[in-house]
């Protein structure tokens, strides 16, 4: 059975193409056959699952700042539509417009976990808002920011999906919308710093901590994804104090997490930031 993940009720799978699947040693038609027949077939196992309805295959990695995928329908009912259940809480999304890892579920329910009911929070790189709303729970207040256009208009519709009226949805890029000391709401600076930033970027070489930072105070805590293999972590972290010594901010690693792997040698980190003044 080829690798895959579930999110609602649509299973999307990915084929390994050095896997037996395609080392057959048949001519190109035959294969091309026994490619397809094996592919339906996989598929149709996983329809036997009460909670699947709809088969896709991945088909191109993720891609670009909006992180979005390039799917193929195999089987069951044709959707790409999904409500997803997490936390006690929905999020409905287009899995191939919208970006989602339902393989992070332990760590929002980890970051939400660190909130306190006082807290004003900020999530960048929002977008359906699984982040947002899960930590909304908890906070007094939620701002979230997200560029893509159609994730933005699922968040909105997830918010009102969870019966929530403590979270603000801004669409935009980051580097626009927050401005030192606030951000920039319907063309006017709204004064804002925030107790807690978390910060599930894509795996792109900008930090935008110089962003995070500019909204922050003292004893902020910022939750900052990065990526790299394990011997180059020290330069990812010699990175975030960079940027904080450019921001002429003094900051303290709380800690320093492993939130999962995203290639072979390759993980997703998660570094706990203090600021100190």
């Amino acid at each position: 059975m080829a690798n895959y993940d579930v999110i609602g009720s649509i299973a999307i799978m990915k084929f390994d193409k050095e896997s037996f699947l395609f080392r057959k040693k048949k001519s190109s038609k035959r294969k091309t056959k026994f490619v397809k027949d094996e592919k339906l077939k996989q598929a149709k196992q996983l329809l036997k699952r009460k909670n699947i309805k709809t088969v896709l295959e991945k088909t191109d990695r993720v891609k670009g700042r909006l992180r979005t995928i390039k799917t193929k329908f195999l089987a069951g009912e044709k959707t790409k539509e999904a409500v997803h259940k997490e936390n006690d809480c929905r999020f409905r999304l287009n899995v191939e417009t919208c970006y989602f890892s339902p393989r992070l579920s332990e760590e929002r329910k980890d970051v939400a976990g660190k909130i306190k009911k006082k807290d004003k929070v900020l999530v960048m790189f929002s977008g359906v808002g699984p982040y947002s709303i899960i930590i909304a729970k908890k906070a007094r207040q939620v701002t979230s920011i997200e560029l893509s256009r159609a994730c933005y208009k699922y968040a909105k519709d997830n918010v009102k999906l969870n019966r929530l009226n403590n979270v603000e949805v801004i669409q935009g890029d980051v580097k626009k919308v927050i401005r030192k000391g606030g951000l920039i709401v319907k063309g006017n600076l709204v004064p804002l710093q925030f107790d807690k930033i978390v910060m599930p970027r894509p795996n792109l070489r900008e930090s935008f901590l110089k962003q995070a930072f500019s909204v922050s105070k003292k004893d902020t805590v910022i939750y900052y994804y990065c990526f790299g293999r394990m011997d180059k972590l020290n330069k990812l972290v010699e990175e975030v104090y960079r940027e904080s010594k450019k921001a002429r901010k003094r900051i303290k690693v709380l800690k320093i997490k492993k939130a999962g792997d995203i290639a072979p040698y390759k993980f997703r980190y998660r570094i706990d930031i203090k600021l100190i003044n």
